[in-house]
């Protein structure tokens, strides 16, 4: 994985060098192992790549590479698992190779194909291809959004980057209401093309951009799961199979398209115990295993060690337990909040980054088991939902958003409040899916996995362990694998205290009781029980200046919470002033 950015002006004037230098400092964190820079002739373009080097790790697959030949160059973030394949399959249409690497296949791809490429591409992405003939800029993100892109676009220039901290100093800096509902509505998630700044967007999973050099632009959709049919007719046996046939693909492309070992963030959960259980049975590999966990806060347990140690002996991984405490926390939750690309309000954040500042001195990529839940139906409030008598829409909102609109409008002050737009949002989502002959569940799902998992926890993941630059593969999110299992029926999705499919797939591979144990949801305790210097760290953001004369909290409401710190929770176990101290925080230390 890597860094971009880039910027193309409209206006005729040159890209100064402090812009450059700026943009290209501001993503080096992502990739250490080589850092490029392309300029067009009157410097009206310019593009950034700082690498981590995991495919054909010589030289020739640096970036940007230009293609002088066909008059292109590009950066690109990311894997594409099949480009052995697409580039036999360019190879045999008269095009030669200077590389071993993905990052040639996409270039020349795209000038065969044109934007089709996308549809051709098995990976995760984003990337700007410039063309130096029609000087047009072509920007693309994978079709679930795991690699991230943000841009600013205004009457004299475009810019991009994969982190939206690169972009703040460019922008006015304005609170976007819509994205401040969103994200204190669905715990952090801001769906695309939204962000919290007016000036800032973020191009939308399964989207791709084309510009040229007046300014004009194009923002078109190629990927969406919302044709993808139920099929009732599918046995229990015949799921099992496929979706067993699937994953083994799935993390067979993620262990094997890599130059450098691939190891498993191990949580001692279901999802990563199957992880390393099949890694273990479909290839010759030996695994490197990594787990974290946190000291116990009052009755909240903080690790899962007995779990992943079971896992670690089972398959005889070589296995790093990393244990943190109180004090290692506190030191680097700065850290953690200034790393974040937006305010990410799940406490397992801060497990992430302490986990891949450790995991990073040793390893380059690893596998993780994000993607499962929303997947298979993992979630304690999808039985909720489902037997919530509400309409639809509010059957889902009682159970998954964070707060009703009055109480985020006692929350803010009054020119932060304009309407609901949370449940605007989540009614157009549902109205997608109308006459779809898809049950409540199945659309539900379909929400999650297509809109939610984005931001929640992708980008969590992504942001937290490229800090170090560790590469996050996901299997569970391999396209073939999620357009399988979305035509799947969702009702016995979440039987047995959900994902039933998944544990039945299981058994093959887990003994009963890592399979049926009660689900861990990772809480970092300190965050979620706030004592101590973690309450007066709460307390100091909150009650500081910055955040009065910000205004954007309503300071009454705050005194009175911090009053009884621990007694104010989300409806998904989220601690409500650790939600606001973290988004005044993040606030604070990049704008």
């Amino acid at each position: 994985m890597c860094g971009i950015c880039g910027e193309m002006r409209f206006d005729k004037t040159k890209i100064s060098l402090d812009d450059k230098t700026e943009l290209l400092n501001s993503i080096k964190f992502r990739g250490p192992d080589n850092t490029g820079i392309y300029n067009s002739s009157d410097d009206s373009v310019f593009l950034g790549h700082s690498r981590l080097s995991i495919i054909d790790i010589s030289e020739r697959s640096n970036q940007p590479m230009l293609d002088s030949n066909l008059g292109m160059t590009i950066v690109f973030n990311g894997v594409i698992y099949n480009y052995v394949s697409l580039r036999n399959e360019l190879i045999k249409k008269g095009y030669s190779f200077t590389s071993d690497g993905d990052t040639e296949v996409i270039i020349k791809a795209y000038h065969f194909y044109g934007s089709k490429c996308l549809d051709k591409i098995d990976g995760i992405f984003s990337f700007c291809i410039y063309n130096l003939k029609n000087k047009k800029l072509f920007i693309a993100r994978d079709r679930f959004g795991i690699k991230p892109l943000y841009y600013i676009k205004n009457s004299t220039q475009i810019i991009f980057s994969s982190t939206m901290k690169s972009l703040i100093n460019k922008s006015s800096k304005l609170i976007n209401n819509i994205g401040l509902n969103y994200h204190f509505s669905l715990h952090s998630v801001v769906p695309a093309p939204h962000t919290i700044f007016k000036d800032i967007n973020k191009l939308e999973q399964g989207h791709y951009l084309e510009i040229n050099q007046d300014g004009n632009l194009t923002n078109r959709k190629y990927y969406s799961t919302h044709e993808i049919k139920i099929n009732k007719n599918i046995n229990e046996y015949e799921i099992i199979e496929e979706t067993e046939r699937l994953l083994i693909e799935a993390l067979k492309k993620r262990l094997l398209v890599s130059d450098v070992p691939v190891g498993v963030l191990l949580s001692g959960g279901l999802d990563s115990s199957l992880i390393v259980a099949m890694s273990a049975a479909h290839t010759n590999q030996d695994i490197n295993t990594y787990s974290i966990g946190f000291s116990n806060k009052d009755e909240e347990e903080g690790n899962e060690f007995f779990y992943s140690d079971l896992v670690s002996d089972k398959f005889n991984t070589n296995h790093k337990k990393i244990l943190t405490n109180d004090e290692e926390l506190y030191n680097n939750l700065e850290d953690v909040i200034k790393m974040m690309p937006e305010p990410l309000s799940g406490q397992d954040a801060a497990a992430f980054f302490l986990l891949a500042k450790e995991v990073s001195k040793t390893q380059k990529v690893v596998l993780s088991g994000q993607g499962a839940d929303e997947l298979f139906g993992g979630y304690f409030w999808y039985e909720k939902m489902s037997n919530d008598s509400s309409k639809d829409i509010n059957k889902f909102l009682n159970h998954y958003q964070d707060r009703t609109f009055n109480d985020y409008s006692t929350l803010m002050n009054n020119e932060y409040v304009n309407i609901d737009y949370t449940y605007k949002l989540v009614k157009e989502w549902f109205d997608l899916y109308q006459n779809r002959d898809m049950s409540f569940l199945d659309t539900v799902l379909r929400v999650d996995v297509s809109n939610l998992i984005v931001d929640d926890p992708v980008k969590r993941v992504d942001s937290m362990t490229m800090s170090w630059a560790l590469e996050t593969r996901v299997p569970f999110l391999d396209k073939n694998l999620v357009e399988f299992f979305l035509s799947v029926p969702s009702e016995y999705k979440i039987k047995n205290n959900g994902k039933y499919y998944l544990k039945k797939l299981s058994s093959k591979y887990l003994p009963n009781n890592l399979i049926n144990r009660e689900k861990f949801y990772f809480p970092v305790p300190p965050l979620k029980i706030l004592k101590n210097k973690f309450l007066d760290y709460v307390s100091d953001i909150l009650l500081s200046s910055e955040c009065s004369n910000r205004g954007i909290f309503n300071q009454k409401i705050i005194k009175r919470l911090l009053k009884n710190p621990n007694n104010h929770y989300t409806r998904l176990n989220g601690n409500t002033l650790w939600h606001l101290a973290l988004f005044e925080s993040w606030l604070q230390q990049n704008t």
